[in-house]
Order: C-alpha cells, then structure tokens, then sequence
C-alpha cells in the first residue's frame, strides 16, 4: 500500500505543474487581440495633430481607401517627421497612408474639419469616401503636379455607428529642381478641428491679411509723400530713397497678402513669395540709402559691404526657401540693415545734427523688435500666427515713423525760420516804403514832363511824317505823270499826222463823192448803169463817214490817254466839297441835256452843312466827280431808254457826311445798275461797256488813281443789276 501512494502523490503533483504551466497560455489564447486604433476624446484649442498611428505602404490600389481593408501588415510611420528623417523609408512614386482612429460619443455628435498640408500631391479619403484632392498625382513625381501648401479645411464625414473610423491619403513626394530646403518639411500635417476652431483660425488668417493690407496702405501714403517732396524739392535725394523704400515695402506688404488669399498653387506661390522676400531686403536697402543722402554721408565699405551680404543672403534664402533658414537669412539682413541704420543715426547724433535723435529712436525700435523676433525664432519659441505677424509693423514701421516726424519737424523749424525772416522783411519794407513814396513822387513828376515833352516832339514827328509821306507821293505821282507823259506825247505826235491825214482826206474823199453823184445825175449814161454808179458812189460815201467817225474816236482815245498820264500842276487847298458836288451836278446833268433835250431826270441832294474842308486838288476832284456823275446820268438814261417801266422816274442822287477822320462823298443812281462780272474790271484802265464811240474806259481808272494815290482816300462801288449803283469816296478830313 505504501507503494502505490507514492506514485499517486507524485502524479498528482506532476498534473497540478502542467496546468499551472498551460494556464497563462490558454488565458492568452482565449482574450481578443489588442486594439490599435487611436482614441480621440477631446480636441486641444488649436485642433489635434495627428502624429502616432499612421501606417505607410508603397504602391497603389484604390481598394486601400475602403474602411475594412486589413492595413495590419503594413510599416507604422509618423509622417509629421521631416522627410530628411523618414528619407530611407519613403519610396518614389505614389504612396498611400492610413490611420485607423476612435471618437469619443461627444465628438461623433459633432461636425469635424480636417485639414492636411503637404509638399506634393494628395487625395484624402475618409472611411473610403474622397473628401479632398490637392494637385495630380502620377507615378513618375516628376510629372505630377503639386498642390496648395496650406490647403482650406474640408469637412470630415463620420460615421457614427461605426465605432472606428479610417483616414486614408494617397500621395506623391514632390521633389523641387533643387533642394530648397524641402526635405526639413513634414510629409504630411493632418489636423482635426471642430468648426468652431476652424472659424478661429479663419479669423485669425484674416487679421493676419489685414495686418499686412494696413501697413502696406501706410507705407503706400508715404511712398506718394515722399515722391511728391522730391517732385517738388529734386535737391533732396533722400526723399527718393525714402520713397523707394516706401514703394518696397508696400509691394512686399502686397505680396504676403494676395500669397496668403489667393487660391495659388505651390510653384506660383513660391514664385510671389521669392519676389515678396526680395522686396523686403531691398526695401531695407533702401532706407540704409535713403539715411547717407538725409546725413551727407559718404557711401564707403559697409555700405557697400551690405549690398555684398544682401545677394549671399537672397541667394541663401532662395535655396532654402523651404528651410528655416530662409527666415533666419531675412532676419539677420533686417538685423544688420537696423544696425547700419542705428549706426548712422547715432553718428548724426554725434555731429549734432538737427533732429537726427528721432530717427534714432525709430530705427532703435525697430531694431529691438527685430532682436526679439529673430530671438524666439531661435529659440524655437510657440506663439501665435497673429502675434508673428504683429512683429512686422513693429520692425518696420517705426523707422518709417520717424522719418516722417523728422520730415515734420524740419517743416516746421524751416516755417518758424521764415516766420522770423518774413517779420524782419516786413520791418525793412516798412522803412523803405516811405523812401520809395518820396521817389516815386519826384519820379512821377519827372515822367509827366518827360510825357509832355514826348508828346509834343510825337506830334511834331508825326506832322513831319504826314507832311513826307504826302510830298513823297506827290512827287511819286508827279514822277509817273511825267514819265507817262513824256511816253504818250511821243506816241501821240507819232500817230497825231497820219490819223489827220486820214481824216482830213477822208472828208475830202466824202465831198468828191457828193460832187461825183452830182455829175452822174446829170450826165447822159443809160439809167440801169447810172443807178448802179450812183449806188456805188452812195456806199463809197458811206464808207468816208465811217473812216471818218472811227478817226475822230481814235482821236478821242489819245486824248485821253494824254489826260490819263497829265500830272495835276495844282498845289492841295482847303476845298468846300458840298460846292464842288453841287457845281458838277449841274455840269453833269446840263452836258447830257445838251446832247438830248428830251432827256430829265430827278436831282437829289444830301450834303452836310457841318462838313469840314477838305485838303485836295479842286481840279483833280471835280474831274472825278464829273466822272461819277456822268455816269450816273448814262445809267439811268439807258434804263429810261429801255421802256419796261412806265413808272420808273430817273433819279441821280449826291450826299457827303462827315464820319470820324474822314469826309465821304455818295453818288447813288437808279439806273441799271453793274453785273457782278463786270464790277470787278470797272476800274481798269481801257475797260468799257459802253457802245463804241461812247466810251474810252480811261474815266473810272483815271478817277481811282485820283482818289487812291493822288489824295490817299478810297473808291469802292456797290451796285446791284437792274436796281442801280452807289460810288462812295473817302478823303481823309
């Protein structure tokens, strides 16, 4: 019995040891897998970042978006590292990620944003569904297209009965041509908010937009101040540099805010955010100008130096555009253009120059704002996106400020200056106001005799002047008439002999002709040939008449012509020129009634009683008057003649009045008046329209020449057809 219980004890023991040892495993077997998904109960201020939980898997399948595809086999990565870091597990090409999360009862019952930044190209899904797409993807990255940096929140679309819910983002890394700093950026920031965050943040990117607006508006106002100085003053160069650094930073302040809300893909956004950097360090530049032509400094080796650190600086900002080192590249040149800024100032201060202390003071602000900033940068300080951007009006306004105050304050020292320079002209104008009275007295005293005198030495000249020119046109006029004179004397004693021998024989011809007809009345020849002589004896005769006429008419001519080119030998006399009217009126109608006595007409008279005496030649103008008359009398002889007006009464008119410097004689008739063709040869000489014989076209051109050079006055006609003619003379008084 002993036997058998040792081994029963033993076997005992033996069980209790394997299933102590078999317990752990089957409790180990028999519990559920642990759950890897990320729970979210709550959602900082600012969102949540989503860093932990994320798998990675190269390729592409869109079967990897649905929420219940198995992603257990895949790497676990967290992709707000740098891509420098995660550089030996990313692949080219395109790439997907997924992160498996919870919510907690109270978010699910919430509206969520999500918001996912990136360099390159993306689609986002949510539990399988795609919710937003930045960019075009493509196998090859370098021909795909890279999205927004910063791309607009997107509604999340929950699932609430389900327990999980699945992020899944497909992507290609864009790789830029160069470096840029690009590999120190995460390869991807998601962001959970809830809308109201999400309205913050829009909030806060709108003071962010309208922090840069503002300051770009002032420096704007100051550009065009300054501008308007130097359009104004051109001797003051500083106010270009200021107005160029004006125009600068207003262009920069622009820039970062259509950059921050334009739409702008990632190369044009790169693109402006280059050139808005670049205009920044210029604008430093400028000021550091603008300060050695305010001071009359001259430009030496910092000055120079700070161009030289300018292009390594933008050129080390360029290339790492996407590093933090771009930033620390601006800061440091912001920091070493304050400095030289702050260095001049301090050295216009030594020189005692005027106002120099309040620029000091702008540029040590500035300064100092920019010490703290590039401070906590350093430091890698967190502070809001707004109190960051609060650091630019602070960096950059205050030297703006006090240039603008300098430029105010030398406004009013220079008024006060002329004030007390005004004030000292008005005590001087004062004392010699009474000295220029005094002198302009005597010297108006000096001008009125001076006047006087002149006046009367004018009057004289002038007397002496009228008296010349009248001599010289007389004996201009005498001259001519003698000349023509001498030219028709000849040409008449020329044709004087044989125009007398033809007339002479023609009258002598015409009375061999009577005597001829006489003898063959009487003689016994048949009477058919008797009347053929005697007819032809009667034309012959005729044809004496005619020679004879047409001689006398020639004669006629060159009489005139000899009147035409005969200087008048009368000396200019006082002349009553009503007398002389009414004399040749006379003359005139008893001439005509001499040669028709059946012929009457109407005279007419208008002479003014007050009219002065006129200096003229009396011969010489009752030649024209005679003339004008004669004329007037044919015309309305010739209108009588025609008989188509039983009622038509001739009427021969003749005024004077006396208007202004001048005398004017009016000889009006109603007869039948001049053709506008004909009116403009009236006075040439040798022009008629007038039947042959009656007429020598000498009268009217001789008249003129009367008038116009002989007495320096005016012959005009006015005349319309068939209703009369008006002859108007001007002497001077």
């Amino acid at each position: 019995m002993a036997r058998e219980v040792v081994p029963t004890t033993a076997m005992r023991y033996l069980l209790l040891l394997t299933v102590l040892w078999l317990l752990p495993a089957v409790a180990l077997a028999a519990s559920p897998p642990a759950d890897s998904s990320l729970l979210i109960n709550s959602l900082p201020k600012k969102g949540l970042l989503l860093e932990k939980g994320w798998r990675y898997h190269r390729g592409d399948n869109p079967a990897w978006a649905k929420p219940d595809f198995d992603d257990s086999d895949w790497d676990t990565i967290s992709p707000t590292l740098s891509q420098r870091e995660l550089a030996p597990r990313l692949q080219i090409g395109i790439n997907w990620l997924r992160l498996r999360f919870r919510l907690s009862d109270s978010l699910r019952q919430r509206a969520l944003m999500v918001q996912a930044g990136q360099l390159g190209a993306m689609e986002l899904y949510c539990n399988g569904r795609l919710v937003q797409r930045q960019g075009t993807l493509h196998p090859v990255p370098s021909q795909a297209t890279p999205g927004s940096i910063n791309p607009d929140p997107v509604e999340m679309p929950i699932d609430a009965g389900a327990a999980e819910q699945v992020l899944a983002v497909r992507l290609v890394v864009w790789t830029p041509p160069f470096q840029l700093g690009a590999d120190e950026n995460s390869l991807l920031r998601v962001r959970l908010r809830t809308v109201p965050q999400v309205m913050t943040w829009h909030a806060e990117q709108e003071v962010n937009r309208t922090i840069f607006y503002v300051v770009g508006g002032i420096f704007g106002l100051l550009m065009l101040l300054h501008f308007a100085f130097f359009h104004y003053n051109p001797a003051q160069l500083a106010n270009r540099y200021f107005a160029r650094y004006a125009l600068s930073l207003t262009l920069a302040s622009l820039g970062v805010y259509y950059g921050s809300t334009l739409p702008l893909s990632l190369i044009p956004a790169l693109v402006l955010s280059s050139v808005t950097f670049t205009l920044f360090f210029l604008g430093s530049m400028w000021a550091v100008r603008a300060l050695y032509a305010l001071f009359n400094f001259r430009l030496g080796w910092i000055y120079y130096g700070l161009w030289g650190c300018l292009i390594v600086l933008l050129l080390l900002h360029q290339f790492n555009v996407f590093s933090s080192v771009s930033f620390l590249t601006y800061l440091t040149f912001v920091v070493l253009a304050t400095a030289e800024q702050l260095r001049l100032t301090m050295q216009a201060l030594q020189q005692r120059q005027r106002g120099a202390w309040i620029i000091a003071t702008g540029f040590a602000i500035g300064l100092l704002c920019a010490v703290i900033f590039a401070s906590l940068v350093v430091l890698k300080v967190e502070f809001s996106m707004v109190l960051e951007n609060f650091f630019f009006p602070l960096i950059y306004l205050p030297p703006a400020l006090g240039i603008s105050l300098f430029l105010a304050r030398e406004f009013a020292l220079d008024s006060q200056l002329l004030q007390l320079k005004l004030n000292e002209v008005k005590q001087l104008s004062a004392q010699t106001l009474a000295q220029e009275q005094e002198k302009q007295a005597l010297l108006a005293q000096q001008n009125e005799t001076l006047e006087q005198q002149v006046q009367q030495r004018t009057a004289a000249l002038q007397r002496s002047l009228t008296e010349l020119r009248t001599t010289q046109a007389q004996l201009v006029q005498r001259e001519k008439m003698a000349s023509l004179g001498e030219l028709t004397a000849g040409i008449a004693h020329e044709i004087q002999n044989p125009l007398n021998f033809v007339t002479n024989f023609a009258d002598v011809s015409t009375e061999l002709c009577h005597e001829a007809q006489e003898v063959v009345a009487g003689s016994a020849y048949p009477v058919p040939q008797k009347g053929a002589l005697a007819e032809l004896l009667s034309d012959l005769g005729e044809n004496q008449v005619k020679i004879t006429q047409h001689g006398q008419r020639a004669a006629s001519i060159v009489r005139g012509m000899l009147e035409h080119a005969r200087a008048s030998t009368g000396e200019r006399q006082p002349t009553d020129v009503n007398a002389l009217c009414e004399e040749y009126l006379r003359l005139a109608y008893q001439g005509l009634r001499a040669k028709d006595k059946t012929f009457n007409a109407t005279l007419a008279t208008d002479l003014a009683p007050d009219l002065p005496l006129v200096t003229a030649v009396g011969s010489d103008l009752g030649r024209v008057l005679l003339n004008l008359l004669t004329n007037a009398f044919y015309a309305v002889r010739q209108r009588q003649q025609q008989g188509a007006e039983t009622s038509y009464v001739p009427t021969v008119r003749i005024s004077t009045c006396h208007a202004g410097n001048q005398v004017e004689i009016r000889v009006q008739d109603n007869g039948t008046g001049i053709p506008a063709h004909v009116k403009e040869k009236i006075f040439q000489p040798f022009f008629t329209t007038k039947p042959t014989g009656e007429g020598t076209g000498l009268g009217l051109s001789l008249s003129y020449d009367i008038i116009t050079q002989g007495h320096g006055g005016t012959l005009t006609v006015d005349s319309k057809e068939g209703a009369g003619s008006t002859f108007c003379i001007t002497l001077p008084a």
